[in-house]
């Protein structure tokens, strides 16, 4: 073996160092990182040496990583409210200067109104994520559901007159229009005339229309009842709202001697619109956020 000299033991031993660094800096190394700096606004990178491949942390592998948090990054979810007071209390609760916004998405004609606050909307001179949200549906009144599901829907003397029974209640006193008493004897009449035969009507001054009726059994008995054209009803469209008016045309068919009767809600939208309208002003006044009309075109879950 050739003796070396002090200085080319000491190149020699450096030359290994070097080598055992490099051997063990080209093998991967586990260890461990904190991912509360997440909450920072800090990101794990991973380094690789020359050679290795490097991967991007994906959104899902952040997901995966957050959920081992204390509490999430940030904000983001949809809830779902079932009365403008407890709408209003979640968007105070939640909401932020300039980037919180209030949506009502409403066709009337269609008795549809849906609104939506978006917590994290575009601001003017920033961009939001837009997947922290609250909606709110007005519920309708069991009343409103009830007049609009046999709105324009032909009943037998029978039914109608049951049906007026039922919901004599919601039948408003306006001058010039029958009560709800007068309109339960009208029902109560057709009630018991259901079984006699249509002979004529008469339109009168006031309006109404007279009917008369045979009986089976005693042709030269004739049963008269008069008949409005039209009537009132006052109800709320939502659940613990306040009433409205809504007007009702009477109408009637003739049928081998048999009568069916109907009624028409007129602009039953209109009074939708102005309940809606009303409920939205009272949001906006207790938020402070100016309800905008449209639809934000957010997908929901």
């Amino acid at each position: 073996m050739q003796d070396l000299q002090p200085g080319q033991l000491a190149t020699l031993a450096s030359t290994d160092n070097i080598q055992t660094i490099l051997d063990a800096a080209a093998k991967p190394q586990i260890d461990t990182l904190s991912i509360k700096t997440l909450q920072d606004g800090q990101l794990p990178v991973i380094l690789t040496p020359v050679g290795y491949t490097a991967k991007v942390l994906t959104d899902l592998q952040l997901s995966s990583l957050e959920k081992h948090l204390d509490q999430p990054l940030r904000k983001r979810g949809t809830v779902r409210l079932h009365d403008a007071e407890s709408f209003v209390q979640y968007v105070n609760q939640h909401q932020k200067p300039g980037i919180t916004s209030i949506w009502c998405d409403a066709d009337y004609q269609a008795g549809k109104v849906d609104l939506l606050a978006i917590f994290n909307d575009n601001g003017a001179d920033n961009t939001g994520w837009r997947d922290h949200v609250a909606t709110y549906t007005p519920v309708k009144s069991v009343e409103w559901q009830r007049w609009n599901t046999y709105n324009r829907k032909q009943l037998t003397q029978s039914e109608f007159a049951l049906f007026i029974e039922d919901n004599q209640k919601d039948i408003a006193s306006i001058e010039g229009m029958p009560t709800g008493s007068q309109m339960l004897e009208m029902a109560m009449n057709l009630e018991a005339n259901q079984d006699s035969r249509f002979k004529s009507n008469i339109r009168l001054q006031s309006g109404g229309v007279e009917l008369a009726f045979v009986q089976k059994e005693d042709d030269a008995t004739l049963a008269k009842m008069k008949l409005f054209e039209r009537f009132s009803i006052g109800l709320p469209p939502f659940f613990n709202g306040a009433s409205y008016r809504l007007d009702a045309r009477l109408r009637y068919r003739i049928r081998d001697g048999k009568l069916s009767f109907w009624y028409e809600l007129l602009r039953e939208d209109k009074v939708l619109e102005d309940a809606a309208r009303a409920e939205i002003t009272t949001i906006g006044e207790q938020t402070g956020i100016k309800v905008l009309q449209g639809n934000p075109r957010l997908s929901r879950d």
